[in-house]
């Protein structure tokens, strides 16, 4: 057997939106919302998704000021994925579990309503967002816009 089948070749030697995959942790604070801004405007540019550049600048953000101000102190995490013809940003965090339904469904409204500018403009370029509690194992919350590529165009004449 050839080393060449147990490796399969290198698929793209140069960034597409099919390799289009981020993941970025981020120390604890607010300070950080510039540096992830930058990436992401970065990346989406040298993949060929720069036309999504200003809004997901604009979604990491607000993904972003919505996990520090929940969540001050503590560290997130982005992840970026260009799939199936959608950008997808989400940020989870380390927000504090909540035992009482009502501290929960309350928390979540205050979320909510903070993503609500996020939600309007995403929804004027055809996308989602999103906000729940992370999934077991992972504890702390997760954050979300999936834009469709026609997204930047709509967001530019917003």
């Amino acid at each position: 057997m050839s080393n060449s089948a147990l490796c399969p070749p290198e698929t793209s030697a140069v960034p597409t939106p099919a390799n289009f995959n981020y993941s970025l942790g981020l120390p604890g604070g607010p300070y950080c919302i510039s540096t992830a801004r930058n990436l992401v405007r970065t990346v989406l540019r040298e993949h060929d998704l720069g036309d999504l550049a200003e809004v997901g600048v604009l979604a990491t953000s607000e993904l972003l000021a919505n996990t520090y101000a929940f969540t001050p102190g503590r560290e997130a995490h982005l992840s970026m994925r260009w799939r199936f013809g959608v950008l997808r940003l989400t940020v989870f965090d380390e927000h504090p579990s909540h035992e009482a339904a009502e501290i929960i469904t309350a928390c979540l409204g205050l979320r909510r309503d903070a993503l609500s500018l996020l939600d309007a403009v995403t929804g004027a370029c055809g996308g989602i967002c999103g906000l729940a509690e992370a999934d077991a194992p992972l504890y702390g919350s997760r954050v979300w816009v999936v834009l469709p590529r026609e997204a930047g165009a709509l967001y530019a004449r917003l």
